[in-house]
This record gives structure tokens, sequence and C-alpha cells, in this order.
């Protein structure tokens, strides 16, 4: 039997309960995630059935959506329209942007400069207003020269590291490495982003044992999650968490003029091993230095996105230096933050 999930009481519920368990499944909190579908299945067997179907019809109505064209009264062939399909009519034809007609090339190139200058995302969003902005967008060196200014001017390079490799001037360096390709050096040499938080999800399983007196042959299991935030300043300071609290609680208000409980003001630099993407977190108190190694690498089609551990050691007043185990470690994700609040 179909059960339509809008007019049903009981599958919009079940449905509602199988979301805020996709939510924390998304937030790493599985354990959370399995007690709501847990819940929902009870209220309605075919839950997942049903929430797939609403996914499906939410797709269908987007794509419907996003055919919504004006059409001018003088075409009768693009009025006759199937019964599906949405169409707005207007008596006026639509004008063309007379920014683009009045504006020559050099005066768009220097607003592209302007927004090139805000952020990376900024850049790929006026690329696709129109295909005059990503042509002056991609297929103009421009822009690549000004973001390669804005983002590797925000770098800390380790200043050891420039010693070993005889490195007196990181501009000089560029200039000899790729011979002034930006869009070149911009593929191949990571950076940090400053525009959001780095956070690693960590979920293991740890068997426990069972009460004095038991009769039961099963030993208890209990699925661990904790996160790992890393929020990077341009000055070369870094803020750190350890907390098993979950993004949606922590990343709004996670900054150094707020600094959460057990968080750590820690120092970041770049090194030149594993094709310039070697980061080192280094933190001190009374007693020992720890020091974090990672490796920026790439995401999928997404570049400089993911921070994979490298190793993990802590050093003691005495010089003696002692690895930490990485075994239940996972690499960092960068997540972009539009805004922090009450952050600095």
């Amino acid at each position: 039997m179909t059960v339509d999930y809008e007019k049903d009481p009981r599958a919009k519920e079940a449905i509602t309960i199988w979301e805020r368990g996709v939510l924390k499944e998304k937030d790493g909190s599985m354990s959370d995630a399995i007690n709501f579908y847990r819940s929902a299945l009870k209220i309605h067997d075919n839950v997942e059935l049903l929430y797939r179907r609403k996914l499906h019809d939410e797709w269908i109505l987007h794509k419907k959506l996003s055919r919504l064209s004006v059409v001018p009264d003088n075409s009768k062939e693009q009025n006759e329209t199937d019964e599906g399909d949405f169409h707005v009519e207007d008596d006026s034809e639509l004008q063309p942007c007379w920014i683009l007609e009045i504006l020559p090339n050099d005066i768009l190139l220097r607003i592209v400069e302007r927004v090139v200058s805000i952020s990376g995302e900024a850049w790929v969003n006026l690329s696709m207003s129109c295909s005059t902005f990503n042509k002056l967008c991609f297929h103009n060196s421009m822009p690549f020269k000004t973001f390669a200014s804005y983002i590797y001017s925000k770098q800390t390079y380790d200043e050891r590291a420039m010693d070993l490799n005889g490195i007196t001037n990181i501009s000089t360096f560029e200039k000899e490495m790729w011979q002034g390709d930006d869009s070149h050096m911009l593929r191949e040499r990571p950076y940090i982003k400053f525009e959001g938080i780095y956070i690693s999800v960590v979920n293991y399983v740890r068997y426990g044992s069972n009460a004095e007196g038991s009769l039961s042959l099963l030993n208890p299991v209990h699925m661990i999650t904790y996160y790992r935030y890393l929020r990077f300043y341009e000055n070369g300071q870094c803020l750190r968490l350890l907390t098993t609290e979950e993004p949606s609680v922590v990343v709004k208000h996670f900054g150094k003029e707020n600094k959460p409980k057990h968080s750590h003001i820690c120092y970041w630099s770049l090194g030149f091993d594993y094709d310039f993407g070697h980061l080192k977190v280094t933190r001190s108190d009374e007693k020992y230095t720890f020091i974090e190694e990672l490796q920026i690498k790439n995401q999928g089609t997404r570049r400089y996105q993911r921070l994979k551990w490298l190793n993990s050691t802590v050093v003691d007043r005495e010089g003696n230096a002692s690895s930490c185990s990485l075994r239940n470690e996972k690499s960092f994700f960068f997540s972009r933050v539009k805004s922090f609040k009450g952050t600095g």
C-alpha cells in the first residue's frame, strides 16, 4: 500500500526523526544517529523508503523550478508547453545587461580583481553569473595573479625549513620555481585556508565489561565519538580544540576572542616537503612541547581541502621525544564558515 507521507501524521513524524538522524550522521555522531533511526522505524517500518521518496520529490520540484523562464508573447511555439512545465509570461522582452555593453573589458577586469581579492568563492560565483565574466575570470591571467598574491601572502613558512632549502626570499623562490605562471602555481602549491574551520571526526568502538555477577555472555560495546577543530589565523596562530561537542555547537563561536574551554593557542608554519604541503602545528606548556605534523591534500576535485596526519610528537624539557599513536585519528576536512558570532 502506497503511503502519502504528506497526509499521514505518523509518516511525517517518522520522516522528521529520520532527518535528525541524517544530520547527526553528517556530524559524525553515529551513536545518536542510530538512536534517531531506531525511533523513526518504531513509528513507521518503511520510513527510509518514504524519506528517499521525499528527497526524490524535492529534486523533481527543484528541477522544474530551475526551468522557469521568461517568454515573450510573440513566441507561439514557446507558449505551447507540456502540462508539467512552468513558464512565466511577460509583455516586455528580456533586456540585456547594459553594464556589459557599456563598460570595456579593462574596467570589467578591475571589477573581477576586486572580487577575487574578497575570496576564492566570490571569484567562482562571479564567473558563473554570465559567459562574459566567465571568460574574464578564467581565460585571463590577471585573476590568477591576483588570487595567488592574495592567498600566498597570508601563508607562514618555517624559517628553519627555508634555511635548509636555501630560500632567503619567498617571492624570488616563486619566480624561479613557476616562472610567473600563477595558474600553474595555484595547482601545485598548497596553502592554508582562513575562511572556516578544519574538522576531524573520530569514531571508534570500545569494548566494555559486564557488571559483576552478570550472566551475559556478550560484552557491551561503546561507540566513541570526538572532534578535533583547527582554526588558522594569518598571524601564524592557530586555535585548537579536542571535544565531544558537535560542530553545530562549536563552530559558530569558535575564535580567539571567545576562546572555548580546554582549547589551546598554537603556532603553525608550512614547510617544503610533501610537494610544499608540510604543515606543522606546535604548542607548549610548562612541561612539554607538542608537535603535530600534517600534509595538505586535495579532497576529490576540491583543492587543499584535507589535512592528513603524518606525526604527533611530545618533547619534554630534557629533549626526550615520544611519538603519539595515530591509530584512531582521522583526517581534517575544511568547512567554510560564512561568519563567526562574537569571535576574532
